[in-house]
């Protein structure tokens, strides 16, 4: 969703300016291809909503609707993944965990929060991305636009909460490859946990993506990759002899993606020890909402 597979540029850490969504990007985007889309102004304040607003500002109608869908499951899905790394953490006094495919850091800042996570990565393709999750560490703060209806927009802001601005030291973030970045790059050492947010369908080697996961852990420990993919396949961004599942075979076999993800883990020596369905909500403006449903897997490589 996030991070692209390209040939891998040198690492960088961005000029920490102020900053004046697979995720919340609008189809009227279309003129843009692939990782061109990450880095405008538009998918940063889009991302930035996504990952630091409040309940009531994506979901202001949350009372309207029968059951909790929305209200309670729907929102705030890059901490709810978070959440899911700490409960699958090794067992160890101290762990480094690395958010592959950061985007604007709204995961990266709640894992900080965890006591037995000492050392938080993020890395993204986008440079726009890292230069607002650096803004958010330094400033604890972001100003965004959000659309309203028409062509009216407001201003709002996005805002680290209070345990997260005490633990956003704990936070590094990077510009790099998803699909080739090694851990010497990433900060030095391999990591425990590695996070993969609805970024497998969104760079052009999945597989690519998968092996350099393994390669990413530390090695002779219980490491855990969690990957969380709606499975939005599109050749935007991938082609399609390479996605992992979402097509029909020779035969006229449906092959679906959590079978195909599963096997090609199970290929690099993981085994899948849980699996859930997570929603997230976009808004695209005040009366109009996007539901989507990730398929959650956690992987412990044995």
């Amino acid at each position: 969703r996030r991070c692209r597979c390209r040939r891998r540029p040198p690492l960088r850490c961005p000029n920490m300016a102020s900053v004046t969504a697979t995720g919340p990007l609008k189809n009227s985007d279309s003129k843009l291809q692939g990782f061109q889309l990450y880095e405008t102004q538009k998918a940063v304040h889009e991302y930035l909503q996504f990952h630091y607003a409040t309940s009531e500002d994506v979901m202001p109608y949350a009372r309207l609707l029968t059951g909790d869908s929305c209200n309670e499951h729907g929102l705030a899905f890059p901490h709810k993944l978070a959440h899911v790394c700490k409960a699958h953490a090794p067992k160890a006094s101290s762990c480094s965990v690395l958010d592959l495919g950061c985007a604007v850091g709204g995961s990266s800042f709640t894992l900080a929060t965890f006591e037995q996570f000492e050392r938080v990565v993020g890395v993204d393709f986008s440079e726009s991305f890292v230069t607002a999750a650096r803004s958010m560490q330094t400033e604890q703060s972001a100003t965004y636009q959000r659309l309203v209806e028409g062509d009216s927009y407001e201003m709002a802001t996005a805002k680290l909460t209070d345990v997260q601005k005490q633990h956003a030291h704990k936070c590094q973030f990077f510009v790099g490859d998803a699909c080739t970045v090694t851990a010497a790059e990433a900060g030095g050492e391999p990591f425990d946990v590695i996070l993969m947010a609805n970024l497998l369908c969104r760079v052009p080697d999945p597989a690519k993506l998968l092996a350099n996961a393994k390669a990413l852990l530390r090695r002779g420990g219980d490491g855990v990759v969690v990957i969380a993919s709606p499975y939005s396949w599109t050749e935007a961004f991938t082609q399609k002899d390479r996605w992992v599942g979402g097509y029909d075979d020779e035969s006229g076999k449906f092959v679906d993606s959590d079978s195909k993800l599963r096997d090609a883990m199970a290929a690099h020596g993981f085994e899948l020890v849980e699996t859930t369905d997570m929603p997230f909500v976009i808004r695209e403006h005040r009366r109009k909402f996007q539901l989507g449903i990730s398929s959650v897997h956690v992987y412990v490589l044995r």
